[in-house]
């Protein structure tokens, strides 16, 4: 492999001492069979230095395709630096912590500290170099402020060991003192080996399921669980001294006491901090000031705006320190120090409200502390360091389809580039509506329904949940262009997805257990819903007859989450990807039992017996020709590159098969009908998507080209049948300029057509070319560009446009090729009665009573 540089640049003016960098790297084929035979060296250094290396993802031939490296950075304020990544010997890669195993403990050492993580308990001891000990727990506060036992489910488990980190995890749930579950957690600690770093995660989870009534998802549900406060305190053995810096970006503010002093953010402290995104289950705002306030001795003397704060606590032998990343962001939270204890407060309760965590809903958060001796700045917290790789690299490695480097910027270019630095970029939108707070931080502000607001009215409560994948949006641009804005939005939304908008159950309907939620309805305010779809304040809804609904196949976006997990080793990304394709799987297949597979042949075979019974002649095809298969298969595919042994690709193959077929009467399937086929384009686009997966990972020619065809059949309708959304307002709900945006797909699907170089390859690029440059123009006058959906449909369908297929081709023609005489696919009796056997051999093969009873409670809506 060609070693690879990796720039950083202090972008705050801040020292960095060691601070925990990471970053996923794409490799090309062949490029890496191990990761031992890697070395990091610093730029002009010949020796390598010590980091972890891990691989994500493999190419079929077994060599690493996505590998992330962890590593310590050392850089001046202001400056500039870089790595080199390369094949080679590694001569002072470092040598992983020790651990021992002392009656159910773990006990690590650093060269700064040594902790013993106690058995089935959740907490941990730290001594320092000068055998200075402190004692940290977790605890958790229900409803009526008492403490809650913690039962673990497993014990501390090892994760992650290397020589720059150690991460250990422990699972549990809390129990109120009468006995009964409250809340489940994970806890991981990733223990570095300098500064006496550690990084604690703490992630309350509610794994119940919501009663939803009506397909109403409101704050309130039976389902949630209140608590009143979640806090990781840290007990020293004698009393030290106190000092808080708020750390604001101007007029940063200092408390120091050898008392208690204390820093507490209510409100983002943006000019919309008591916005009505911040209501309960009542209806109330939560919210109390602006901003935060420090406190000494129980008396508040100062206030600001936005805390960036680390707290230090000094006393003999022993330098605490310890600092929330996002801490204004995800408020409410806090950080208190007093004699002889330290609490950081991850649901601090300053606020004085009862925290509600919904059916499936769950919060990872996140504080740094340091056991050094000495004192150090943890200021870096809230500007880390991006690591940023070239553009070329993206390319070399086939990391994106439809990838080009160094490319000079267009009129789409000029479009997308409105999201950083126009005036209502994607970092503005979140003031417009205070789209901050432990819930809603990452989100976008879906400011597009506002559209019909009347003038003046604040702008409604809408959110964004991840519509049409603006994680993935974001990671490519930032590939693109090393901006690391684009990276942070990516890694906001992503964590905001992970934990918020899935539903973490396994109690609902199969339909909705760990599937996505919808954005909140259209040009309609959440209320109580927050980022749950339909709410019970709206008695109408934008969807004629639809007032109610859970997550569905037709928002289920999977590709920016596998990107972000590529991109940074996030777990819970990785999870989130093939949990999602699960819920896909069992959503168009349905689960196993006798029940399910009964509601699924009334549903789905019956309908087709009456009418071969009638003497008509149905289609073959089992899945609807929507967007919503059109994200089955992406799901599968994403699946796919992370579990290449697992059946996911061969699953897609199917889904294709029981989809489209080459002669298809495409007429029959009414796709001009805009506001209910539209989304077939969304379908032909993953089926592109498809074609050039399998040309890597799959294993017959016969798949490739059954669905080259079907897709070219449909792209050659395409080119002579559509027109632009807009030509027929009379036909649309809400005839404004996302249509514009939509056209989008049009152009690409006719650039990825060009690119199967057929004799047709020439008119396919003269039309996306065409429709293309039409597009653009009308939206660089629009004055709906700037808004989030338009902006995303452009960067979800960005790439096809710079690829050249046609420069290879010595001949083309100017006429299409005639369609020969085609004989559509017409469903047999063999064929219907084999699918229904089928079914009722799977029910009989997976009857349980259990899950059969567990099945009709769901579908009553009890738990």
């Amino acid at each position: 492999m060609e070693p690879i540089r990796i720039k950083l640049m202090d972008p705050a003016g801040l020292a960095r001492n060691s601070e925990p960098v990471g970053l996923g790297i794409p490799l090309p084929p062949g490029a890496l069979a191990d990761t031992s035979e890697l070395a990091l060296s610093w730029h002009g250094e010949s020796s390598s230095i010590p980091f972890q290396a891990k691989p994500l993802a493999s190419w079929p031939d077994g060599s690493i395709r996505w590998v992330h490296i962890s590593f310590l950075a050392t850089l001046q304020a202001g400056t500039e630096t870089s790595l080199f990544l390369e094949k080679a010997i590694p001569d002072a890669s470092g040598v992983s912590m020790a651990i021992e195993h002392m009656n159910g403990s773990l006990i690590i050492k650093t060269p700064e500290a040594s902790y013993e993580l106690h058995a089935n308990s959740l907490a941990w001891d730290s001594i320092n170099t000068n055998d200075v000990a402190s004692h940290t727990k977790v605890t958790l506060q229900d409803e009526d402020n008492r403490h809650c036992e913690f039962i673990p489910s497993e014990n501390w488990q090892v994760i992650e060991q290397g020589p720059v980190r150690t991460t250990v995890k422990q699972t549990g749930l809390w129990k109120k003192t009468d006995g009964s579950e409250l809340i489940r957690v994970t806890c991981e600690l990733s223990i570095y080996s300098a500064n006496g770093l550690m990084e604690v995660s703490v992630t309350p989870h509610n794994p119940r399921r919501a009663s939803h009534p009506g397909g109403l998802w409101d704050l309130g549900d039976k389902g949630s669980v209140f608590f009143r406060g979640l806090n990781v305190e840290t007990i020293f053995p004698e009393g030290g001294h106190i000092t808080i810096v708020s750390g604001e970006t101007e007029n940063s503010k200092t408390v120091t006491s050898d008392q208690s002093a204390g820093i507490y953010q209510d409100s983002s402290g943006g000019v919309n901090w008591d916005s009505p995104n911040h209501i309960d289950r009542f209806g109330k705002v939560t919210t109390r000031f602006r901003g935060y306030r420090l406190s000494k001795e129980g008396q508040n003397i100062s206030e600001g705006l936005r805390a960036s704060p680390h707290l230090t606590w000094e006393a003999k032998g022993i330098c605490f320190q310890t600092a929330i990343p996002r801490f204004w962001q995800n408020f409410p939270t806090s950080l208190c120090g007093r004699q002889k204890k330290v609490i950081a407060g991850l649901f601090p309760e300053d606020s004085g409200q009862l925290y509600e965590l919904q059916g499936g809903e769950r919060k990872r958060l996140t504080l740094f502390v340091s056991h050094s001796d000495q004192n150090l700045d943890l200021s870096w917290v809230y500007s880390p360091l991006t690591p940023v790789v070239a553009a070329s690299v993206y390319e070399t490695a086939d990391a994106f389809p439809w990838f080009q480097a160094n490319q000079p910027a267009g009129p789409l270019d000029e479009l997308i580039s409105l999201g950083l630095d126009g005036p209502n970029n994607f970092f503005e939108k979140r003031e417009q509506i205070d789209e901050y707070g432990w819930r809603n931080f990452g989100d976008i502000f879906a400011d597009h329904e506002t559209l019909y607001q009347p003038e003046g009215e604040p702008p409604l409560i809408s959110h964004y949940n991840n519509q049409y994948d603006a994680i993935y949006g974001f990671a490519r641009q930032f590939a693109l262009t090393g901006d690391s804005r684009w990276f942070e939005l990516m890694d906001d939304l992503a964590l905001h997805v992970a934990d918020i908008d899935i539903y973490h159950t396994d109690e609902d309907r199969a339909e909705y257990n760990n599937g996505l939620f919808w954005h909140t309805d259209h040009y309609l305010p959440a209320h109580t819903a927050t980022h749950r779809t339909f709410t019970r304040h709206n008695d109408t809804s934008s969807t004629p007859g639809q007032t109610g609904g859970g997550p569905a196949a037709e928002h289920c976006y999977t590709t920016g989450l596998l990107y972000h997990y590529l991109l940074t080793g996030a777990p819970a990304s990785k999870t989130a990807v093939l949990d999602l394709a699960k819920w896909m799987v069992n959503l168009h297949e349905a689960p196993d039992g006798m029940l399910a597979q009964l509601l699924a042949l009334k549903k789905q075979e019956l309908p087709k017996l009456k009418a071969l019974i009638k003497g008509e002649q149905p289609s073959p095809h089992r899945y609807p020709f929507t967007r919503g298969t059109g994200n089955y298969l992406t799901a599968l595919l994403d699946a796919a590159v992370l579990e290449p042994e697992g059946n996911w690709l061969n699953k897609a193959e199917q889904v294709i098969r029981d989809t489209i077929h080459p002669e298809d009467e495409i007429e029959e399937r009414n796709l001009l009908d805009i506001e209910l086929g539209w989304s077939y384009l969304i379908l032909l686009a993953s089926i592109a998507r498809f074609l050039s997966f399998e040309r890597t990972y799959g294993d017959t020619e016969i798949q490739f080209g059954y669905a080259k065809s079907a897709f070219l059949h449909y792209a050659k309708w395409v080119l002579q049948n559509e027109r632009p959304f807009l030509s027929y307002p009379e036909q649309l709900e809400f005839p404004n300029d996302t249509w514009l945006a939509q056209d989008i797909r049009k152009a690409m699907l006719m650039f990825q057509s060009a690119e199967l170089k057929t004799s047709n390859s020439k008119l396919f690029q003269e039309k996306g070319s065409q429709w293309f440059s039409e597009i653009c123009d009308a939206l660089g006058t629009s004055t709906e560009k700037h808004y989030a959906r338009i902006l995303i449909i452009l960067m979800q369908n960005y790439g096809p446009h710079q690829e050249d297929p046609l420069a290879s081709l010595a001949q083309l023609n100017n006429a299409l090729l005639a369609d020969d005489t085609r004989n559509p696919p017409r469903l047999s009796w063999g064929e219907l009665l084999g699918r229904m056997i089928g079914r009722i051999f799977r029910g009989v093969r997976t009857f349980r009573p259990t899950k059969e009873r567990a099945w009709i409670m769901a579908r009553l809506d009890r738990t």
